[in-house]
C-alpha cells in the first residue's frame, strides 16, 4: 500500500486561514468606513450653520477610525470634542430652546443607503 505524507500542512492551513481573515477585515473595514461617511453627510445637512465665525458643528462631523470592543467592532460618526458639547443641545434642546436634532434624522435619512454601500463593499471584496 502506499501512503503520503504532508508535512507542515498544519502551518500552510493556518496561515490561509489568517490571510484569508486579514482580507475579510480589511474589507469589512472599508464597507463600515464608507457607510459611515454616508451617515456623516447626512448629519451634516441637518445642522444649520451660522454666518458667526467659529467651529461650526457641520464642519466637525466625521467619522472615527474602527473600533473594537468585546468583539464588536463600530465607527463612531459625530462631532469631535471641538464641538460636540454644542451637539448636544441641539439634538435634545434646553429649557430656553427647542431641540434641532440632526443625528437621529441623519440615521433615519441615511441607514438604507449605508446598508446598501456596506453590501456592496462586502461583494467587491468576495470577488478579489
Amino acid at each position: 500500500m502506499n501512503s503520503l505524507s504532508l508535512e507542515g500542512a498544519d502551518s500552510l492551513l493556518a496561515e490561509l486561514r489568517n490571510r484569508l481573515q486579514s482580507g475579510a477585515d480589511r474589507v469589512e473595514n472599508q464597507g463600515m468606513k464608507a457607510a459611515g461617511e454616508v451617515m456623516a453627510k447626512a448629519m451634516q445637512r441637518h445642522v444649520n450653520r451660522s454666518k458667526l465665525e467659529y467651529a461650526h458643528l457641520r464642519d466637525d462631523i466625521k467619522v472615527s477610525k474602527i473600533v473594537r470592543k468585546d468583539g464588536m467592532k463600530y465607527v463612531l460618526i459625530g462631532p469631535s470634542r471641538k464641538t460636540g458639547w454644542r451637539g448636544h443641545f441641539l439634538e435634545w434642546g434646553t429649557s430656553k430652546m427647542p431641540a434641532q436634532p440632526f443625528a437621529h434624522p441623519g440615521f433615519k435619512e441615511s441607514k438604507v443607503e449605508a446598508l446598501s454601500i456596506m453590501a456592496d463593499e462586502f461583494r467587491k471584496g468576495m470577488r478579489k
